[in-house]
């Protein structure tokens, strides 16, 4: 085990039976990659578990897997058949230095010349870790191997990204987290708990290398 792994596991509580399951820190997530959630175990306990960034619902039938699944909006999980099930029973967190949102408002060429907006890097103004509010899943084809999968949920921005972006995604604070993860809370104490998540961030300009999934580097996350 890293040193970074053993401070995120006192970070998050995590016990040494439920530990070395950290994915590598990645710079630029991509929809299907491999990324780390934390949720209880079995026995009460939060551990760590790798999942696919996009969720798959566990009654999915298709033999294409669902597109655009790695965000739910909050406003809709309730309601809609792909997260209804998740937002009521299987809640994670998902661990993060920060996110990327570009601003609209803001056109600029990147090293292709090609026109795109300006992206943003947002983080904590402490440089604290986040916790975005997520939901599971697990599926599996008749004869496959099961699938945990997960997408992490949005709300509409307020504060300072909101002058950025329309949307952020939902970040807790630690006194929020057991509320949010127990499979005991209320479908109506779980959205309390999204109102009242964090707000606490700034954000700088980054370069639009983080437009392309394939780069990645501490790099990226440097102010320009």
């Amino acid at each position: 085990m890293t040193q970074d792994e053993a401070a995120m596991e006192r970070y998050w509580h995590i016990g040494r039976g439920n530990s070395g399951r950290w994915i590598d820190r990645a710079y630029n997530v991509a929809p299907t990659n491999q990324v780390p959630m934390v949720l209880l175990s079995e026995a009460g306990e939060q551990e760590v578990v790798a999942a696919r960034c996009g969720l798959i619902p566990f009654w999915w039938k298709k033999d294409k897997l669902p597109p655009m699944t790695f965000n739910a909006r909050s406003e809709e999980a309730a309601t809609k058949p792909m997260w209804r099930d998740a937002i009521r029973h299987r809640r994670c967190l998902m661990p993060a230095a920060g996110w990327y949102e570009w601003n609209e408002k803001e056109p600029v060429k990147n090293k292709a010349v090609r026109a795109v907006n300006q992206p943003y890097y947002h983080h904590a103004i402490d440089d604290g870790v986040l916790a975005i509010a997520g939901i599971w899943s697990t599926w599996s084809l008749p004869e496959g191997e099961p699938i945990t999968s997960c997408a992490l949920l949005t709300k509409e921005a307020e504060g300072l990204v909101g002058v950025i972006h329309h949307r952020m995604p939902v970040i807790l604070a630690p006194e929020q987290w057991a509320t949010w993860l127990s499979p005991e809370t209320s479908l109506e104490r779980a959205y309390d708990a999204i109102a009242l998540s964090r707000l606490d961030f700034e954000a700088y300009r980054v370069s639009t290398d983080v437009g392309n999934t394939l780069n990645q580097g501490a790099q990226l996350i440097e102010p320009i």
